[in-house]
């Protein structure tokens, strides 16, 4: 091969290899949102189901800055629950359920599909790196031609 088509080969593959670089980081801060996402919406679900089943005394509410306060148990009759676009609905505690169930299922599909892209760019840009090492040591190892 020609030290041109070398040359260019390698700008091309450490082209690509930063672009996968981005998009690699990119889905993995997204599937680091989902992870958070699907642990929020767990805690939900089991927040709303402790607090129907068994009946405590008083509950600690955060207020933030690590501050909390002890007050009665809510009802969890009825659950104010976020749809979007800062809009609250009020339903039934079953309702409710259902609703984060759903989330939770939709965040998990979520969750896999972007791991499984994240693991796909991760082969991709291993096998290019591993062809701008090669084709390196090949040219290291080639004599000097001035």
């Amino acid at each position: 091969m020609s030290q041109a088509t070398d040359e260019e080969k390698v700008n091309a593959l450490v082209v690509e290899v930063r672009v996968l670089e981005g998009t690699y980081n990119e889905l993995t801060s997204r599937q680091g949102l989902l992870e958070r996402a699907l642990v929020e919406n767990r805690a939900a679900l089991e927040a709303i189901k402790g607090l129907a089943e068994s009946k405590p005394e008083e509950v600690l509410t955060q207020i933030g800055g690590g501050t909390m306060l002890r007050s009665p148990p809510p009802s969890v009759d009825s659950v104010l629950v976020g749809i979007g676009s800062n809009i609250v609905v009020e339903k039934t505690r079953e309702e409710a359920l259902a609703m984060i169930e759903d989330r939770a299922r939709e965040v998990e599909k979520t969750l896999v599909s972007v791991a499984g892209q994240r693991n796909e760019i991760a082969s991709r840009l291993n096998a290019d790196r591993e062809i701008l090492n090669q084709i390196i040591a090949a040219q290291s190892q080639q004599p000097q031609q001035d």
